[in-house]
């Protein structure tokens, strides 16, 4: 008989925690008697979050789209992680041909160099049994219209060195998996210009859509497994999204 991976008095690293997916994320680890350090780059929504998750949560302010904000931030870091959930991202609803080159450069600071900037400086203190777990989407493998080209690449970009990162994590224990959600309920749609149409067919198609809290689950699932097995890739689609 197996048992599941337990996260309790462990110490997890996730990304963008003030709202959406990553502010469940933490309440989900919480729950599972885990410490959690949780990066944001807004003070103010940062302090409002630390005070609600109480105790066991500490802050990291940092902008993850600035190199050296970044180096800072690993700075602060002295005890090995656990759990690395790279979560922070940003999106963007514009076709290749009309996205501007300092859009498209930040897309890929955040969602990609700097996921795998604090997965290198985290898993050279990793230990045997340790997790990685990576934010995709499902755009990556089924893009629904050229104006999610831009954010889709950045998403396979991660995919990849995901990929990558299991097979060379794997000798020393540690599992890196990739979770790839379709249509989630959470304000990141709110940032897009000129999608305001799109969300309104897609709502149409997809009445119901993910909960930020069925991610943060996942998540858990995921991270709870038997340390015999590693999940390298998990979809998850709202019953109604066919892909």
């Amino acid at each position: 008989m197996t048992t599941e991976h337990s996260l309790k008095n462990k110490l997890a690293l996730v990304t963008g925690v003030t709202s959406g997916i990553g502010a469940a994320t933490v309440q989900a680890l919480l729950a599972e008697d885990m410490r959690v350090i949780g990066v944001g780059r807004d003070a103010a929504r940062l302090d409002t979050a630390a005070r609600a998750f109480g105790r066991l949560f500490r802050p990291l302010l940092v902008d993850l789209a600035e190199p050296a904000a970044r180096q800072r931030a690993l700075g602060e870091l002295e005890e090995p992680v656990a759990l690395l959930v790279n979560n922070a991202a940003e999106c963007s609803y514009a076709s290749p041909l009309s996205v501007a080159a300092e859009r498209l450069a930040r897309l890929f600071e955040i969602n990609v160099t700097a996921a795998l900037e604090l997965t290198q400086a985290v898993a050279s203190r990793m230990l045997p049994g340790a997790q990685i777990v990576n934010v995709s989407s499902v755009v990556a493998r089924h893009l629904p219209a050229a104006k999610f080209g831009p954010y889709a690449a950045s998403k396979a970009a991660l995919d990849c060195l995901s990929e990558a990162l299991r097979l060379e994590l794997h000798p020393r224990g540690i599992r890196v998996s990739t979770i790839a959600p379709g249509l989630v309920d959470t304000p990141i749609y709110d940032k897009l210009q000129g999608f305001e149409r799109t969300s309104q067919k897609l709502r149409e198609q997809v009445p119901t859509w993910l909960t930020a809290r069925d991610v943060a689950s996942a998540i858990v699932w995921v991270a709870t497994r038997p340390p015999h097995l590693v999940i390298a890739e998990l979809s998850i689609l709202p019953s109604a999204q066919a892909r």
